[in-house]
């Protein structure tokens, strides 16, 4: 990985302190990664009978460490799968899956191949392990971003790996493999007897859904496979997600070094969730149609040539994200920066991904997300484009 391996790990989280400077003081939010977040009187108006009986009965005491029975229950159903029981099933929060993983799973000295670019902590957690970091880098084609898995197969075969750390459908990109290249990767993966840790916390947010992949737990005994509750569903402030993998001994270190962290989940924030995954289909179904929206607001706004002089955008197959171009090649912070400042539209710059610095993140999954795409438009009709 091209840091400075002196360096200290972990270093600060960089788009999370772009977030704690903009995210609630910014008028317009343009890149979100999160779909808008749900009332909770309207998540718990839908709560079937019994759950809504558990919570109207809830004490506030702490909770089973794996995760609530029922909750861990719904999660397995999820995966479709007989070797996917609800033993099977880690309940925490989302960012402290990744954390406790792959603390557990990684030693000093061990290499491992990650998907670049990407939310800082699927490479920065092992680099403070110790841990070599390879990227598997994303592409851009005519038809979008993209990752060669003929790459990924170079980069197992270079040496030995502990583990590849992927992230499907992708942040920042939406790239999401076909299925035969889903196959390969698995294939690839369990010929290097890596294990692989599989973030699918966008997964369920493809636009086809006969895009969507098998889960990573599902198809490969040495996976597990993150996800939860806060982007597709869009229930953040819950902080519940969920680590599952047929391998109970790595699951097992996950939730030994969780002991050290958080060590149970919040009892109501665990009601809640099992409400959001009873009416999964149609949350997810309300996501879509925000993104969708989102995503037509910005071919529209491209359609005109004061915007398409500027900008470069390719549809993504899944997920709330991409990136957009800047044609120039122009500095992506000094344009966020005067986007933010001239006319309260935040997105986020791809220096703060650590990767080429012409691309800017837009978020497509808040119900604003058209209205903030025709302001952009104004202000780059009113003058406000890249230099």
């Amino acid at each position: 990985m091209d840091v400075n391996q002196s360096e200290k790990f972990p270093r600060p989280f960089l788009l999370e302190r772009y977030f704690a400077e903009h995210e609630f003081t910014a008028p317009h939010m343009l890149c979100a990664s999160d779909c808008e977040s749900l009332p909770m009187a309207q998540l718990v108006s839908m709560m079937k009978p019994d759950t809504r009986e558990l919570w109207d009965n809830l004490a506030l005491g702490y909770t089973e460490s794996q995760g609530h029975p029922k909750l861990r229950h719904a999660v397995a159903e999820m995966y479709e799968h007989d070797a996917i029981t609800p033993e099977k099933v880690q309940i925490l929060a989302p960012a402290e899956g990744i954390y406790v993983a792959l603390r557990s799973l990684l030693k000093a000295g061990d290499r491992v191949v990650c998907t670049w670019p990407g939310y800082q902590s699927l490479s920065e957690v092992a680099l403070a392990q110790g841990a070599h970091v390879d990227r598997w880098e994303v592409e851009e084609g005519d038809a979008g971003f993209y990752f060669d898995v003929d790459k990924l197969e170079q980069l197992l075969q270079s040496g030995p790996c502990r583990g590849v750390i992927v992230n499907f459908p992708h942040n920042p990109t939406g790239a999401l493999p076909s299925h035969d290249q889903w196959e390969r990767i698995i294939r690839l993966v369990s010929q290097h007897d890596a294990f692989l840790f599989s973030d699918e916390m966008y997964r369920g947010l493809e636009y086809d859904s006969g895009d969507c992949l098998a889960s990573a737990c599902t198809v490969y005994k040495q996976a597990i496979s993150l996800s939860g509750m806060s982007k597709v569903y869009g229930m953040p402030g819950l902080r519940i997600g969920w680590l599952v993998s047929q391998n109970t001994d790595m699951l097992g270190s996950c939730a030994a070094y969780r002991d050290y962290c958080t060590i149970c989940a919040s009892a109501p924030a665990e009601v809640l969730s099992l409400a959001g995954l009873e009416n999964s289909a149609k949350l997810l179904a309300q996501s879509k149609a925000r993104v969708l929206k989102t995503i037509e607001a910005i071919e529209e706004m491209l359609s005109h040539p004061e915007a398409s002089a500027h900008f470069t955008f390719h549809r993504p197959k899944a997920g709330p994200i991409s990136l957009i171009g800047l044609r120039g090649k122009q500095c992506g912070k000094a344009y966020c920066k005067r986007l933010v400042e001239q006319s309260g539209v935040l997105l986020l710059p791809s220096h703060l991904l650590e990767w080429k610095e012409h691309y800017m993140r837009i978020g497509f999954g808040r119900d604003s997300g058209p209205a903030v795409v025709r302001r952009w438009y104004e202000a780059v009709k009113g003058g406000l484009v890249p230099e």
